[in-house]
């Protein structure tokens, strides 16, 4: 008896003393180091930096002891990938008066989606669509009266909502998915166009053309679709305000007071008379497989009943033909997102939850999102059963703040479940500051809210707890205006990752009461997913 007794005082001491397990800072350092070295090469899918990590990715989760999604950790995506061979490529816009062929890099950045060794537009007529948007909901076509068969369309970035602030129109100054590049391109090929131009603007597109240059020059990368990109529009492009101007003045048209007019319902397209555009695309073709890197960590009561933490793994890799430091280390976009994610399965490695924990790294993100909708277009698990799921892109070094940024703040209940979190610690929720940047349609948990998931998008703050709200926005500034998908995202070992602690812990702590209930958070009343979700958890 007395032994007995003896055992279990030492019990008691020894989980008296036992410290709670806590995310740890050194941890995310060593990842991002890790993950962001020369050695990994930028990250890119389908190169020899993405197999590196997608092998970092697995080891980790073996070592963890966490399970794979059905026989394997990786799950296959399938890619295309075309690079514009600029040598014998041209894209040119001629006039009655003279021909100018447009320089790839300062000018115009071009490509084709289509999975062909050719591409070639000739004498395609230069039409002025607005903002390129077909919203029924908002009684609104850009393409009304026109058939845009044949057509190269030339087109405003962004929402007319960004421009008049106007709240009534579309979302006022926050960005709706009609405002996103991606879907300017999708609706042209709807309607038949040959060939697309976005003019590009700094603020509505929420970064400068040297983002532009540098993630859509060289290899494109896309998902291996069934019918190999035929149904894309031919070219797809970005030009230069500057050049946008020479354009709209060599026809004769004030481009300013266009972009005027193009804010009402009733606009209705211009042709720009007497401009054409031809260009040949030559492409390097080649396929591969790339993967998303996923790990579970089984519930015990409910095992198929998701948490999704989610990051993706990729960057833009090596730009071959570029002189200098070519490197695309991202590594605050994406390392620190991917190490956050590792953080977490090491976190909840150890702790038991009624519910299963999905940790899943996806791949081509830069590409367009391409892992993420591959997995919601082909899910190996059921996604009416995953019950919320958090997502972790590009976070700050900024160290301590007082706010967490909600990006698509007013969406669903996990806002409600983070503030009751936050009230614990003297945090307060800012909704997305800059909403006009649709930052909440340009990462990979917009894949599956469009399946009707409830994701949260939860960023560290900008008023830090040394310095205020002044350092925290300069800080970021400085980041988007000089490392922004530049070879210069690089780590730094003198880096403040504590505020990505408080994040992490946040989430955790989020993660294990949804883990250990019987509740779904749901969509706000009026959300646009809502619908979605009610009717994939029939």
């Amino acid at each position: 008896m007395k032994i007995l007794i003896l055992v279990l005082v030492s019990l008691v001491i020894q989980g008296c003393t036992q410290q709670p397990k806590e995310i740890q800072e050194t941890n995310l350092h060593q990842h991002i180091k890790i993950l962001a070295s020369d050695r990994f090469e930028g990250r890119g899918p389908g190169t020899n930096g993405g197999e590196k990590t997608k092998r970092y990715l697995e080891n980790e989760f073996k070592k963890l002891g966490l399970s794979p999604i059905k026989d394997n950790y990786y799950l296959e995506v399938p890619l295309s990938k075309m690079s514009v061979d600029l040598d014998s490529s041209f894209l040119s816009i001629s006039s009655k008066a003279k021909k100018r062929i447009l320089k790839v890099g300062p000018e115009t950045v071009y490509w084709t989606k289509r999975v062909v060794d050719e591409v070639s537009v000739k004498a395609s007529e230069l039409v002025f669509v607005g903002y390129g948007i077909v919203a029924p909901e908002y009684g609104w076509n850009d393409y009304k009266n026109l058939d845009a068969k044949g057509k190269t369309l030339v087109m405003l970035i962004n929402d007319p909502g960004f421009s008049t602030e106007d709240p009534d129109l579309f979302n006022g100054r926050a960005m709706t998915y009609y405002g996103r590049w991606t879907y300017k391109y999708e609706e042209a090929a709807k309607q038949g166009a040959e060939a697309v131009l976005i003019i590009h603007e700094t603020a509505p597109a929420a970064y400068p053309w040297q983002v532009v240059e540098t993630s859509w020059a060289g290899k494109q990368i896309d998902l291996k679709r069934e019918d190999m990109g035929k149904s894309r529009v031919k070219v797809e492009g970005w030009i230069t305000s500057a050049v946008a101007q020479d354009l709209f003045s060599e026809a004769n048209l004030n481009l300013e007071a266009l972009k005027q007019e193009a804010l009402n319902a009733d606009f209705q397209s211009v042709k720009m008379a007497g401009l054409t555009l031809d260009t040949t695309l030559n492409n390097e073709v080649e396929f591969s497989t790339s993967h998303n890197v996923a790990a579970v960590k089984v519930g015990n009561k409910k095992p198929d009943e998701y948490i999704l933490m989610m990051a993706h793994w990729d960057h833009l890799g090596i730009k071959e033909d570029q002189p200098g430091d070519n490197i695309y280390n991202g590594a605050v976009d994406n390392a620190s997102g991917t190490a956050g994610l590792l953080e977490l399965a090491n976190y909840f490695s150890s702790i038991d939850t009624e519910r299963s924990l999905l940790f899943l790294a996806v791949t081509a993100e830069e590409s367009g999102l391409l892992g993420s909708q591959y997995f919601a277009e082909y899910p190996p698990i059921d996604l009416s059963k995953i019950v919320a799921g958090y997502n972790f892109d590009g976070v700050l070094p900024i160290g301590k703040t007082r706010d967490v940024i909600v990006v698509g703040y007013g969406a669903s209940e996990l806002e409600d479940i983070l503030k009751a979190e936050l009230d614990k610690i003297d945090k307060y929720i800012v909704p997305d500051p800059q909403p006009e940047k649709g930052f909440f349609y340009r990462s990979d948990h917009i894949s599956f809210a469009k399946k009707g998931v409830p994701m949260l998008y939860a960023d560290g703050g900008f008023d830090k707890i040394d310095g205020g709200k002044e350092a925290g926005r300069a800080f970021a500034d400085e980041y988007t205006a000089q490392n922004y998908h530049q070879p210069s995202d690089e780590y730094d070992p003198n880096w403040d990752l504590s505020g990505f602690v408080d994040q992490l812990t946040i989430t955790a702590n989020m993660v294990n009461d949804l883990a250990n209930s019987d509740r779904w958070p749901e969509w706000y009343e009026g959300n646009e997913f809502k619908s979605i979700r009610e009717e994939s958890r029939k």
